[in-house]
């Protein structure tokens, strides 16, 4: 059996200190999910399909890492609150895609609200030199490990 080295120590002991960061800090997906009537996993669709447009079920399975038997009750709630539809590809009739309705981009921008709001204004006062050096941290982090396609 292979020892770990130091300082893949210091990254395991760093993942695991960053688990509870993220959601009771920086997700605070409680007041998230008062605020816009979404929970966490509705939020990453919409950010998904921003980002994407439209989007198989399957590659936003693969992207948010969301089980497949799990997206489709998030995508009929998201559809039910006109947020997304689903639609044929237009290169494959079999195929159904999802994409973002305006009401779903609406609904991000009150995400992206809440998140700064108590990120950064209620939790602490981030410098923007400290917002900086959080978004290169995220950024390295998101190069690292890229969404598998």
């Amino acid at each position: 059996m292979r020892k770990t080295t130091s300082v893949e120590d210091q990254v395991i002991q760093h993942i695991f200190h960053i688990f509870p960061v993220l959601r009771n800090r920086i997700l605070k997906s409680k007041e998230i999910t008062q605020e816009t009537e979404v929970q966490l996993p509705h939020a990453q669709i919409l950010m998904c399909l921003a980002e994407h447009d439209s989007m198989s079920v399957t590659q936003l399975s693969k992207h948010t890492g969301i089980a497949m038997p799990n997206i489709t009750p998030i995508i009929d709630k998201l559809c039910a609150l006109e947020y997304v539809n689903r639609h044929h590809s237009k290169n494959d009739r079999r195929m159904v895609e999802i994409s973002i309705l305006s009401q779903g981009r609406e609904c991000i921008d009150r995400i992206k609200t809440s998140i700064a709001q108590h990120t950064f204004h209620l939790d602490s006062t981030f410098s923007e030199a400290q917002l900086i050096r959080l978004n290169n941290a995220l950024s390295t982090i998101v190069e690292l490990f890229p969404v598998e396609n």
